[in-house]
């Protein structure tokens, strides 16, 4: 991959658009220091292609190019949204907030304060307990239980279609999310995601249970997790993320494990 195609995103949140216009569907979002190769740059809008593979417009405004000491030591954010502020000082205003998951360079240090680097070159601070070192996989093991305590934090959390932070998800991006958290990456749409993982019967905690709409048995439409035998958790269609019991109804189309419980 060129460097010279390589940009980062600056924004929080960087919807992808199916054409060059903000009219058109938000099919998936970029979030902040994101790496995303630009496929057409020649206008306002560009194509560009996020690292799971998917392509959409956005706007060139909100990429940057990689600013210099952009690299290790990284740290990831650990809270729903971390807020950075121009100095190490709680009573400051936020000047950007970054979406969990989301990595950054660590570039300083402070008692009970870390600095980060972000794509505009700014050298920003936060609480230190809100990120934590990359290199610290104890948060990423891949345990039933562990996943599903992270997927539970995000209840209550709107529906937005083509959603991928805590301001708005979609029922894919959502577990996107969730499951990267833990190390493991699927793919962006539902009908994708069911053509990962091994096929199950019996579905429970942390797997996946897939769905369509009756009148077309081989679609997949919607996605959700399980968190015990009965109930899932998922990004409801217009409403929130919230919980339900599953119903093996004429839209249920089959469930995926991703790890062994």
């Amino acid at each position: 991959m060129s460097q010279d195609s390589l940009r980062l995103v600056s924004a929080t949140v960087a919807p992808m658009y199916r054409a060059p216009t903000p009219l058109s569907e938000q099919v998936s979002q970029a979030l902040l220091g994101m790496p995303v190769l630009v496929l057409d740059d020649s206008g306002p809008y560009c194509r560009v292609r996020s690292p799971d593979g998917y392509e959409g417009w956005g706007q060139s405004e909100l990429l940057d190019p990689l600013p210099a000491g952009w690299g290790p030591p990284w740290v990831e954010c650990v809270d729903l949204l971390v807020n950075l502020r121009a100095e190490n000082h709680s009573q400051l205003a936020s000047v950007l907030r970054v979406p969990i998951g989301c990595h950054l360079p660590l570039v300083g240090e402070a008692p009970g304060w870390a600095q980060v680097l972000v794509p505009d070159g700014r050298r920003l601070w936060t609480e230190a307990h809100r990120v934590r070192a990359v290199r610290d996989a104890s948060r990423r093991a891949p345990r039933p239980a562990a996943i599903c305590r992270t997927a539970r934090r995000f209840l209550g959390i709107p529906y937005l279609w083509g959603g991928c932070s805590p301001l708005g998800l979609d029922c894919s991006g959502f577990l996107q999310l969730v499951l990267r958290l833990h190390g493991i990456e699927l793919l962006r749409d539902a009908d994708q995601q069911f053509g990962q993982g091994q096929p199950i019967d019996e579905p429970g905690a942390a797997d996946l249970v897939f769905f369509g709409p009756e009148e077309s048995p081989g679609r997949i439409t919607h996605v959700g997790m399980m968190l015990d035998v009965r109930r899932y958790i998922h990004a409801a269609g217009s409403d929130r993320v919230r919980i339900n019991l599953l119903q093996r109804g004429a839209r249920y189309r089959g469930a995926r494990r991703f790890i062994q419980p």
